[in-house]
């Protein structure tokens, strides 16, 4: 909350602040629009759920006025398997173990779609 605090008061009276968070349900790997495996999104989600919760109390406080709300996914594109494992070799959110054969045999792209909220806020 601390960090968010600094944030808000940096931004001028009735300016916007833009709120990205993902959001639940878990993160899938998908291969032409097809579902291959879910991602535990869990890591994440108690972070962000701990962010959103100091956002929202910033907006029942307010300090924060919510005026706009936009869900969406949002899809990162990787060469094949074998580059989707090695880019989440250092993310919180771990590929499924039993999964990790299959995806590194993905000799085509692939996908990771997630659902994302945006939040516009006005400083108070």
């Amino acid at each position: 909350m601390y960090v968010l605090g600094q944030m808000v008061a940096a931004v001028k009276p009735d300016g916007q602040v833009l709120d990205l968070q993902v959001i639940r349900p878990n993160p899938v790997v998908e291969v032409d629009g097809r579902v291959v495996c879910e991602i535990d999104g869990r890591p994440l989600f108690v972070m962000a759920d701990a962010a959103t919760a100091a956002v929202d109390e910033h907006v029942r406080r307010g300090l924060l006025m919510e005026e706009e709300v936009d869900d969406h996914d949002v899809r990162e594109h990787y060469t094949d398997g074998v580059d989707l494992i090695a880019a989440y070799a250092t993310k919180r959110r771990r590929l499924p173990r039993d999964e990790l054969q299959a995806l590194r045999a993905l000799a085509g792209s692939c996908a990771v779609r997630e659902r994302c909220r945006l939040r516009r806020l006005r400083v108070r």
